[in-house]
């Protein structure tokens, strides 16, 4: 009777401790995480607009005078075009590229349109900022009074006018949504404004990704972008414009980034200058 009763009590503690185990096994089957990863809600992904360039302490020359260069200068020589240059895609678009100046930054800007003695660039309007008149650099230097048409802040597109008979062939219009993640992206600007001397800068990257932010459709790329290079045009392989350089993501919650650069699609741009 004694065994029994012995038997019984340790039959009955194994069937409780399987149950428990049991127990457990489903409880931690029923919290593994779903194959969606969530991001977690206390970061925030801040897409920022490229800085600007601090105005420099020179007086540039108005149209129809060269400008000169301080002695103390050098003077970069472009370099001749080598063969097989005339396919680069980004070649033929640095005639058609400026620099921007402000009171307050420097930027870039690039043909978009002409009519007769008019001539219609695109910059960014985080480059104009509340600016009425802007001047322009062309590629030869010489400044040129630019009256600014339109700006939209939200998506970060302004439009320039200059009416003294600046001639500069308008950029071909791309289609960005023909884009696939992996094709060739050419950005061309003013890295550092006129620090650097001679043509704008050109660096090559490929679509990383479309990004949709505020309501505004963006073109990802790893194509490095600077100060300077706001407003700049964003190159597809062909050499057409698909995109306008903007912002970038430079770290999240203190964690530096790199490779995510953003640029206002071309399909927005058109949306702002026919408005």
């Amino acid at each position: 009777m004694r065994w029994g009763t012995i038997l019984l009590a340790l039959g009955t503690v194994l069937a409780a401790s399987l149950a428990v185990a049991l127990g457990v096994v489903l409880a931690l089957r029923l919290q593994e995480p779903s194959d969606r990863p969530v991001l977690d809600p206390r970061v925030q992904l801040t897409v920022t607009p490229i800085p600007t360039l601090p105005p420099l302490d020179v007086t540039p020359v108005l149209s129809g005078t060269p400008t000169p260069a301080a002695a103390s200068t050098p003077v970069a020589t472009p370099l001749p075009v080598a063969a097989g240059q005339g396919d680069n895609p980004a070649h033929a678009a640095i005639g058609s590229v400026v620099l921007v100046r402000t009171p307050t930054g420097q930027g870039t800007g690039f043909a978009w349109a002409s009519r007769g003695e008019v001539l219609v660039l695109v910059t960014a309007a985080h480059v104009v900022e509340d600016n009425q008149r802007v001047l322009i650099i062309a590629p030869d230097g010489v400044a040129h009074p630019a009256e600014v048409l339109l700006r939209d802040p939200v998506v970060d597109i302004a439009l320039l006018e200059v009416t003294d008979g600046l001639s500069l062939k308008p950029l071909a219009r791309g289609d960005s949504r023909q884009l696939v993640p992996g094709d060739p992206l050419y950005v061309v600007g003013f890295a550092l404004g006129t620090e650097l001397l001679g043509d704008p800068t050109v660096t090559r990257g490929v679509l990383s990704g479309r990004r949709v932010v505020g309501g505004v459709e963006y073109l990802q790329t790893d194509a490095a972008m600077n100060p300077g290079n706001s407003g700049g045009p964003v190159l597809d392989g062909e050499g057409r414009v698909v995109g306008v350089a903007i912002a970038a993501i430079r770290n999240v919650e203190g964690m530096p980034m790199e490779g995510l650069n953003f640029a206002v699609t071309v399909e927005e741009l058109m949306s702002v200058a026919e408005s």
